[in-house]
């Protein structure tokens, strides 16, 4: 007797005006089973999810729960069902507590009031059973990213669901909060419990997961056992071509003064004692989530405090900028580490975004120059296969590696407006990116290398650093120590250095 699936779609079909999201659509997830939904930025993936989780109407199809047809007027319809997600932006309110946002909607109730104590309680106790130790009584404006990642995710199983859709969960998180993760959803798996896990590491997928369901354009194109299919057909079903792995080269203009020059100087709790980018180099940061990675960047980019009586040079400034302003005038960019915070401005067209750094490129006497405007954002979306339906679209519509190439194509527009060498601060610049677009994005900096660009770039995964880098500074305690060259860069070394 065949099991009765936990989650079952049929024919699922949406589509936003001309452009077809989902296309006749199946899949089933069964009790006790981790499936991975994997495809390129823009494939459907985060369609079906809000189909599933009752965000969204489907067109055309059918879902049912445990053996039962659903219809969800809402999110707390399949909340009701057994259906919880741990969507890939966090939906956290920062202003509330940990504890608030885990129990937010289930808050216990004592004489018609919200039972603080209790409710304090349970999220604590949620948070232990998951080996979380973030403090719950922290306001969420004040947590990092990686941790309100997980707070997302205490959040999605305080429902006690039958059915978890984890989308990008492992973004933003360290190694050991990522192992932690895999192993809390083991035993939620060993509890009979269906897990739809969505993401563009394929290391995580080929170790955790049981099935594979590959999408393409809003269709799937493969389903079966992780175990009966290897990692380049999943990247070529993916992308629809194979992948060309680049051979890292240095462009690193040595004997050249540097570009970012750094001394003795102090970024919130991190001490940066000395550190240096040459044009052509590409320079990365490594350490644990929080270390002060993004804060070393932000500042450099005028976009955070910083301490006098530092000895700096950055670009052709002896000092830090005092403004983004100041720092964009001066050929600084910098690509967030959370676009839809830090970079992405929300209800404006991919040609806005775009365009958002480079008005004066575009405008004279005060007016934008139309034709040259919409010529300038249309090479930047051919150039770096920006998936969208035309440059009006809104730019929150795109999938999120479609956004970070946004980010990327803003600066990209500006770099080679100025007279210097450009100096790209890069935090993360691939979270959430498909494999595909990674790798044209890791060509793309490289490029820029080879150009003349001076590059500094943060990232969580060391594997890119190994990719990209030149040298790698790492931080340890709170002070940027050790700096390794390019032939002592392994995902070991990394790790013994940062921890």
């Amino acid at each position: 007797m065949v099991a009765i699936p936990l989650l079952q779609a049929r024919a699922m079909g949406k589509s936003f005006g001309a452009t077809v999201a989902l296309a006749d659509v199946d899949l089933d997830l069964r009790e006790g089973e981790m499936l991975a939904l994997v495809g390129a930025n823009g494939a459907g993936k985060s369609t079906l999810v809000k189909i599933i989780c009752g965000a969204l109407p489907p067109d055309a199809g059918t879902f049912s729960v445990g053996g039962r047809v659903a219809q969800f007027r809402g999110v707390a319809d399949a909340l009701a069902a057994g259906i919880a997600v741990a969507h890939q932006q966090v939906a956290i309110i920062r202003p509330l507590s940990g504890a608030e946002n885990i129990m937010l909607g289930r808050e216990p109730v004592r004489r018609g009031l919200i039972d603080e104590r209790a409710l304090r309680e349970q999220a604590r106790e949620l948070a232990d059973h998951f080996g979380v130790r973030i403090d719950l009584s922290r306001a969420c404006d004040t947590l990092s990213l990686g941790e309100l990642k997980i707070l997302d995710i205490l959040k999605a199983l305080a429902t006690r669901p039958r059915v978890l859709i984890l989308d990008e969960p492992t973004a933003s998180l360290t190694l050991t909060e990522t192992q932690q993760l895999f192993a809390f959803l083991a035993e939620l798996k060993q509890r009979g419990m269906g897990i739809l896990f969505i993401s563009h590491h394929m290391n995580e997928v080929f170790a955790q997961c049981d099935r594979i369901v590959v999408l393409k354009d809003g269709r799937i194109v493969h389903e079966g056992a992780v175990a009966d299919v290897t990692l380049p057909t999943v990247l070529q079903l993916m992308v629809g071509r194979t992948i060309q792995e680049t051979d890292w080269s240095s462009h690193a203009q040595h004997g050249t003064e540097a570009v970012v020059s750094l001394r003795d100087l102090h970024v919130g709790r991190l001490e940066v004692p000395a550190l240096t980018v040459r044009c052509g180099e590409v320079v990365g940061v490594a350490g644990v989530l929080g270390a002060g990675q993004t804060g070393l960047l932000e500042c450099l980019a005028g976009a955070a405090a910083r301490k006098a009586g530092d000895r700096v040079q950055i670009a052709d400034l002896r000092r830090l900028p005092r403004s983004v302003a100041e720092a964009l005038d001066h050929g600084v960019y910098l690509v967030a580490d959370d676009r839809l915070r830090k970079a992405m401005f929300r209800g404006l067209s991919v040609q806005e975004n775009v365009l958002a750094g480079s008005l004066r490129q575009v405008s004279r006497h005060g007016f934008i120059r139309v034709a040259a405007a919409l010529a300038l954002v249309r090479g930047i979306v051919a150039r770096l296969r920006v998936k969208c339906s035309g440059v009006q679209q809104d730019a929150l519509q795109l999938s999120g590696g479609n956004q970070q190439k946004l980010v990327f194509g803003r600066w990209l527009a500006r770099i080679g407006q100025g007279d210097g060498a450009p100096v790209l601060l890069l935090d993360n610049p691939t979270e959430g990116v498909d494999v595909g677009s990674k790798a044209e994005l890791y060509t793309l900096i490289r490029d820029l290398a080879r150009q003349g660009a001076a590059v500094l770039i943060a990232s969580s995964e060391f594997s890119e650093l190994i990719a990209l880098c030149d040298r790698v500074y790492c931080i340890r305690d709170s002070r940027l120590a050790v700096c390794l060259a390019r032939d002592e860069l392994s995902e070991d070394r990394l790790l013994l250095e940062v921890n």
